[in-house]
């Protein structure tokens, strides 16, 4: 065995246990979760939003509509099938142009969504994606299925919204949702949303508020 660098570490100084046998491991991994590239946080690190899982995928949008087409423009680049439900098309003109292929539909309603069984990554169909811009979200029970993420955009999310009461994750694209943060998981620091600088956008979910410099795109 070769001697030790003087760069390396001293394991022998690392707290650990023994097992009786293979089948008596007591361990647990916490393996982080891969997820959508978002950008960079104010220390220049990649920020993302575990956007695509397993299981379903609730996610909010709070402020204007154009972040909600941002994601689905990636979220299409990375194998999903996008369907989106508007109330407004003009919000979604420059993604409708950017996107004629099958990777992105519109909908007249929420009932015939999603239309196969969603899967994973790389695999046929691939997971499904469905983007709500309406005032009220859609009910729980849609996309409540394996690979399916819903996402739900409002300038103002309805108080006594059961979808709101159950999102994974939260992304703002302005100031004034500290209040929804707060009610949703109880962070100390959701002013942190009151304070985001010009270019930024702030992903919040039960770990904390993250300010995130977004390049909109498209």
């Amino acid at each position: 065995m070769s001697a030790p660098h003087p760069g390396d570490a001293d394991l022998g100084m690392l707290p650990s246990t023994r097992w009786d046998g293979p089948d008596r491991v007591g361990l647990a991994l916490d393996v982080p979760i891969g997820g959508l590239y978002l950008g960079t946080d104010r220390a220049g690190r990649p920020a993302s939003v575990a956007a695509i899982q397993p299981q379903p995928v609730r996610l909010g949008v709070l402020g204007h509509p154009a972040l909600a087409a941002a994601l689905a423009y990636r979220l299409v680049g990375v194998g999903c099938q996008v369907a989106v439900l508007t109330v407004d098309d003009r919000s979604w003109a420059t993604l409708r142009g950017l996107l004629p292929g099958p990777g992105l539909t519109w909908l007249d309603g929420p009932s015939n969504w999603p239309p196969s069984p969603g899967s994973a990554p790389g695999t046929f169909p691939g997971p499904q994606v469905l983007v709500v811009d309406h005032p009220s979200p859609p009910p729980l029970w849609v996309g409540q299925h394996p690979w399916c993420t819903v996402v739900h955009v409002s300038a103002s999310p309805p108080h006594d919204a059961a979808f709101w009461s159950h999102v994974d994750a939260i992304l703002l694209t302005g100031q004034g949702y500290s209040g929804v943060l707060a009610k949703r998981w109880g962070h100390p620091e959701a002013a942190l949303a009151e304070s985001l600088r010009p270019g930024e956008i702030a992903l919040a979910d039960r770990h904390g508020v993250l300010p995130i410099l977004f390049p909109r795109t498209p």
